[in-house]
């Protein structure tokens, strides 16, 4: 709203500064110690005589009937130091933040003038903004009486009203901040959110000290949906002066928004840190962590947040969230009964449950259907249609009449540069063997995302295409790296087996052998059996490299082709049906078992 009101009838604001007076003062310097006081040095004052003419001014000449000009009195000291008192008072008030306002009530207490007019309006303005702007800040002083026609308060009255106060009257700090108090008091849009900017951003000019242009500023933006311009006003506020507690809290939100959620957390620790018993301060916590996938530490948050708010169902699903990455099922699946007595149509929930049956009762078609029902709810959400991709990979079957391929052309539709859905497609086409449309899009996946996910996929993409040198090069990077994964490891020996690398291989299989785990063991075996060329070599390798792990699809398949080759094909039946079990979606297996079943039925 908008307050055109007619000019107040009321007393003005006393001021704080007698800046003509000290500009005055400020000319009067006294001639130096041992000089003429008649001489004409730098700095001293001169008069004109009756005639016009301009001469030394001197304190005997001062008096003459002959001169004309006008004598100044030099200020008391204690006059001095109630200008310096003033001045300090004024400046913390318009700085704004809680640190300032308390320092403006400890100036105001020791002054020993006692309660002036100017006193009691800066008690009263301080103790308004730490109500208004600060409420987890108590408000320890008395609020003194005042004038209820003052410039000041009236601002803030209106802005209690929810009007915007155009009769401040003075083109002062204060005059121009208080004024957007009402985007703290009120939500109701209004037609002054362009004089508010203008007039903030001039006093941002007059005080850069100030945490209030800022902080005002970043919600004015904010209302307006200026996301990147309100984000670096909370910034600025917080980095100017960090008791400023809703600057901060403004900063870590938009930190999370940004994916620099370790950051956003340090800003929350700090927070919760000067407020420990804020609930709110706990939740920014929880959020900041959640947001990076700290689990640990938005664990320990989360369940306190339960404890104060056992009823608050987003929290509780985060809760769910964080047991189904620990996957602790059990635990997750009786938060989720919990939750669906009160709301079976939330989208977390859906996808949760639809994870909790895949993942835990490996029931592809279960977790199917809860993201049908998710999809039709929601079917333009980004998180609903990578889930349904993911779920239509695995199971080779539509949802709701859209294919994996389908839903991650949607999101990068939406999004191009969305990394999640670019790593769906890549290995979308990587299993496809589509190797030029996957070195497409891992080249640009790894752009934007250089992670070793990213390159990994690069790196199979890249070996696909034929790029064999490039694939080496990729993936022995990565094996440099820090301790290599047992997907990289994995990786490197399949580029080294694809160059004819047998040497280098040889040498990392012999040196991981000793310490490797079963799974381990089990890719290092595999990859030992593609060196030999002796047969019985061969097949000595992949009977150790199964004996370790059993499931091992690699050595599965290298089982059937061996066998294959020498035309047993009961026994290569045999391992060809436990490929497929593990990779029921992949067509391509299908057609070989038909092709065995015709030479077995024969």
């Amino acid at each position: 709203m908008r307050c055109k009101r007619g000019l107040s009838t009321g007393a003005a604001v006393p001021g704080f500064f007698c800046l003509l007076f000290l500009l005055c003062f400020a000319g009067c310097a006294s001639a130096p110690a041992g000089k003429n006081p008649d001489a004409d040095t730098p700095g001293s004052m001169s008069g004109k005589t009756a005639d016009g003419e301009s001469v030394p001014l001197t304190p005997s000449s001062i008096g003459g009937s002959s001169w004309v000009g006008t004598p100044l009195s030099v200020p008391s000291r204690d006059q001095i130091r109630k200008n310096d008192l003033d001045s300090m008072i004024m400046r913390s008030l318009e700085n704004g933040s809680p640190a300032s306002l308390k320092k403006v009530v400890e100036l105001v207490n020791t002054d020993p003038r006692g309660m002036t007019d100017s006193n009691r309006i800066a008690l009263s303005i301080a103790g308004e903004l730490m109500k208004i702007l600060y409420p987890l800040e108590p408000v320890t002083w008395p609020m003194p009486a005042i004038p209820e026609t003052g410039a000041y308060i009236g601002a803030v009255k209106s802005a209690r009203m929810g009007v915007y106060d155009y009769n401040t009257g003075g083109s002062d700090f204060l005059s121009r901040v208080l004024p957007s108090l009402v985007l703290v008091l009120s939500r109701s849009p209004g037609d002054y959110y362009a004089d508010a900017e203008t007039a903030l951003l001039k006093a941002a000019s007059q005080n850069s000290q100030s945490v209030l242009p800022p902080l005002f500023l970043a919600l004015l933006y904010e209302r307006q949906g200026k996301t990147a311009l309100s984000e670096a006003q909370y910034e600025k506020a917080w980095q100017t002066d960090q008791s400023c507690y809703p600057a901060g809290v403004g900063y870590s939100r938009s930190l999370v928004r940004r994916g620099q959620s370790a950051q956003a957390l340090t800003v929350a620790r700090a927070l919760l840190a000067s407020y420990p018993s804020s609930i709110e301060m706990v939740k920014l916590c929880a959020e900041s962590a959640f947001s990076g996938q700290n689990w640990e530490s938005a664990d320990s948050y989360i369940l306190t947040v339960l404890k104060a708010e056992p009823d608050n169902t987003r929290y509780l699903l985060m809760r769910a969230r964080i047991l189904v990455e620990r996957r602790d099922y059990l635990k997750a699946n009786a938060l989720l009964d919990a939750f669906a007595t009160r709301n079976r149509n939330d989208k977390d929930y859906l996808l949760l449950r639809s994870r909790v049956v895949r993942e835990w009762n490996k029931n592809i078609v279960g977790a199917a259907s809860f993201l049908k029902d998710a999809h039709s709810l929601f079917p333009d959400d980004i998180e609903v249609m990578l889930a349904s991709a993911e779920v239509c990979y695995l199971s080779g079957q539509a949802i709701n009449g859209f294919g994996g391929r389908d839903f991650v052309t949607a999101v990068l539709a939406k999004d191009p540069s969305h990394a999640a859905a670019l790593k769906l497609l890549v290995t979308d086409y990587l299993n496809a063997e589509d190797w030029d449309n996957a070195l497409r899009f891992a080249v640009k996946l790894d752009s934007i995302s250089q992670n070793d996910e990213s390159e990994i996929l690069l790196a199979r993409a890249t070996l696909g295409a034929g790029q064999v040198q490039n694939a080496v090069s990729i993936a022995a990077g990565l094996y440099a790296s820090g301790s290599p994964s047992e997907e990289i490891i994995a990786l490197y020996l399949q580029t080294l087996a694809a160059s004819g690398n047998s040497t280098t291989l040889k040498s990392i299989v012999d040196t991981r052998l000793p310490g490797a785990s079963s799974s381990l063991k089990s890719v290092l075996y595999y990859y030992e059996s593609t060196i030999y060329q002796d047969p019985d070599q061969q097949l000595s390798s992949l009977r150790s490299s199964l004996l370790s792990d059993p499931r091992n699809q690699l050595s599965l398949f290298a089982m059937y082709e061996w066998y294959f080759a020498r035309k047993d094909y009961r026994k290569a039946q045999y391992y060809l049906k436990q490929v497929i079990a593990l990779d029921p979606a992949n067509p391509s297996w299908g057609k070989l078992l038909s092709a065995l079943e015709e030479l077995l039925a024969r």
